[in-house]
């Protein structure tokens, strides 16, 4: 079954967060809820959220 993964480090950010999920909607609420607690991101904005989108990776394994 894939997996989707996702990286701080891959859209900028000097942060060694890295998870991955079954599903990309798992991976995003682990990802926001990182946002908020790590990087003190209050909101999600379109730009961000595109970069996020592009950074998220499907791998096999």
């Amino acid at each position: 079954m894939a997996k989707f993964k996702f990286a701080c480090e891959d859209i900028g950010m000097k942060c060694d967060f890295h998870a991955s999920e079954k599903t990309k909607e798992a991976l995003l609420g682990k990802i926001v809820e990182h946002a908020k607690t790590a990087h003190d991101i209050k909101e999600i904005t379109p730009d961000l959220q595109k970069k996020v989108d592009g950074a998220i990776k499907k791998s096999l394994f």
